[in-house]
């Protein structure tokens, strides 16, 4: 059975997730794929994804209710009827300001026709005061995430920045945190491996080991080898890895078979290689912070599990 990636995105009311996400929408109907953007809130009526139009995009919401509890059972119908219907790549999902995270993760996980490519949090930075007088749903948005991404950076100084930061860390001293300035998330940071970027990297080889996306301070590197990889020693290599590279993503030749990998800093989920897909060679892309200056140390861990 065919399975489809969806990404969650939690965040309060005013965070900023349409923004971020529109962005995204707008590089995906790009590259050509159909994506279905499921857009969940309490209230009767909704205007956002009506708004968002793409050659590629279907929009649908889902209202009076959280799909994590009321709601589950339109939402599991909502799944079911686009991937039956209009045969898309991929689920964006925005949720509810009140939603749990653990809730919706567990839902996506569950769900035998989806993929569960990451939960990440968006945090209003301009006007974020702390956890103290806030829900628990807030703090939980914090600690169960994938990514942690901070908005409307652009609008306060380098003092307010590190406050918020240190309020996250109090809950959550793992997951990485990255900025979207302008309300805008660099696609390489947000998805993992989806059907185009599959096929791409099975037939993308032009010598060029790194790209740069000065933009926003996030660097790439391409690690390939055309041998093996014992797949326990390249789990202890994710775990060995450098802090400061919090997404890595490919196609892995393990000597049991070749194997999609997507990681989020110390979580990784392995699937098949499509079987009308040919992988001869290893194809790993690590993303972070100024990891041009650790290209060797990358070099030498991933190395380290070749057979």
């Amino acid at each position: 059975m065919r399975t489809v990636p969806a990404t969650v995105f939690t965040g309060f009311l005013g965070s900023g997730k349409t923004t971020i996400i529109t962005g995204l929408l707008e590089y995906l109907d790009s590259q050509g794929q159909k994506v279905a953007y499921i857009k969940n809130e309490i209230g009767d009526a909704d205007l956002d994804a009506k708004l968002v139009r793409g050659k590629h995009f279907i929009g649908k919401e889902i209202l009076n209710g959280c799909i994590c509890c009321t709601l589950v059972g339109p939402f599991i119908a909502a799944i079911d009827e686009l991937i039956d219907e209009e045969q898309i790549d991929r689920i964006i999902i925005e949720s509810a300001g009140s939603a749990d995270p653990a809730s919706l993760a567990l839902m996506v996980s569950n769900h035998p026709r989806l993929t569960r490519d990451g939960v990440i949090a968006i945090i209003d930075v301009l006007n974020f005061e702390g956890y103290d007088d806030i829900s628990d749903v807030a703090r939980r948005q914090a600690e169960l995430t994938d990514l942690i991404v901070l908005n409307k950076v652009e609008l306060v100084d380098q003092q307010q920045k590190m406050r918020v930061v240190g309020y996250v860390r109090e809950l959550n001293a793992y997951s990485p945190i990255v900025e979207a300035p302008g309300g805008v998330l660099h696609p390489q940071l947000a998805f993992g491996i989806g059907s185009a970027e599959l096929v791409s990297l099975l037939k993308h080889d032009d010598g060029e080991d790194h790209d740069h996306f000065a933009e926003d301070e996030i660097q790439a590197y391409t690690y390939r080898t055309s041998n093996p990889l014992d797949k326990e020693k390249f789990k202890q290599v994710l775990r060995d890895m450098p802090k400061q590279v919090f997404r890595i993503k490919g196609i892995v030749q393990f000597s049991s078979g070749p194997e999609v990998v997507n990681a989020i800093f110390r979580r990784a989920d392995y699937a098949p290689v499509p079987v009308d897909q040919e992988a001869t060679q290893t194809t790993i892309i690590c993303i972070g912070y100024n990891i041009s200056a650790i290209i060797d140390q990358i070099d030498q861990l991933l190395s380290s599990a070749v057979v």
